[in-house]
Parts: C-alpha cells; structure tokens; sequence
C-alpha cells in the first residue's frame, strides 16, 4: 500500500535476475530448436524454403518444449480455482508445460506443427506475472533461427552423446552434438 523507491542494491539483484534468466531460458530454447526440428526433418526444410514461417514456428516451438516448464508463485489473497480454496500465504506450483499440452486447449498437443495457429499458450506467463522478456525471446529465437537454416539448412542430433543441464529451473542441454548435413 506504500509507495517508495526501490534502492540500488534492490535494482542490481532485479536487473540480475532478468538478465540471468532471459540468457539461460533463451539459450536453452535454441537446444530445443535444434533438437525438435532435427526430429522433424520435413518441417525444417518448410521453414527452410519459407523462412516467412519461423515466427510462427518458434511459438510452436515455445509450445512444445517450453524452457521453463514451471513457474512458482504465493498466493497473496484466498483464491478459488476449479471449486478450491487456495489459501493466502500457500505456494502454488504452476505446470506451464502441461498447460501448453492441454488438449482442450490444443488439439492433438502431442504432435509438434509449426502450421499450428498457437495463439495464447502460457511459456511467458500470464496478466501481471506476463514475462517482461518475451518479445526479445521471440526475436531472439526466429533470427538465431533464421541464421541456423540459412547456413545449416540439414543437421542430425546425436542424443545419446548430449548432456542435459542439472538445473532444476529450466529444461535443456549443456551439450547436444550435431552432425551438419
């Protein structure tokens, strides 16, 4: 109910916080790219000779196997979800990646499209806990994009030899060696 600045220690950590996590999420957004569209050879060549189609590719992309596939929040007030009491003061987990997944919402959510009208899916968030580095996300996966096949149009993965990263807060690898076609 107060009003006040915040102090420079308190900018330093949320500057930090932002850039940290807008690197690593990024970063491991571009192994899933490789990854998926390596397992789905037919529709990286589409983008490769439609590159008109990679924003809409990299939404699917961010459907699909979104980086961060969870978020935690404190509830502040009483909130009903679904006929429940989530009580102020509980901490609430919420499953972004199932929420992506969810075939009321997606039909057949299993299966990657880079021809899906996406639309609403939750990988940034949603209302006030919206991601404030979502539009540099998307910019920053369709040009990493865009370079990849423009240079490499062909690669494989060798999933045996990658290594996921040990994070417990975004999924992806800290290796994932490619063979360029």
């Amino acid at each position: 109910g107060q009003v006040r600045r915040l102090t420079r220690q308190e900018i330093q950590i949320f500057v930090g916080v932002i850039a940290g996590a807008g690197v690593e999420t990024t970063g491991r957004l571009f192994g899933w790219m490789g990854k998926v569209l390596a397992e789905h050879p037919d529709q990286r060549r589409e983008l490769v000779a439609d590159p008109t189609a990679i924003p809409r590719a990299v939404e699917e992309l961010l459907r699909y196997e979104p980086p961060g596939p969870h978020v935690a929040r404190y509830v502040t007030e009483d909130v009903e979800y679904h006929g429940r009491t989530v009580p102020a003061g509980s901490a609430l987990l919420l499953m972004l990646a199932s929420a992506n997944h969810d075939e009321r919402r997606f039909p057949d959510p299993e299966r990657f499209d880079i021809h899906r009208d996406v639309g609403q899916q939750v990988t940034f968030g949603h209302g006030t806990h919206f991601c404030l580095g979502a539009a540099l996300a998307r910019l920053e996966g369709r040009i990493a994009l865009e370079e990849v096949l423009r240079r490499w149009p062909d690669w494989e993965v060798d999933l045996d030899a990658a290594r996921r990263a040990p994070t417990s807060t975004v999924r992806g690898w800290d290796s994932m060696p490619a063979v360029i076609g």
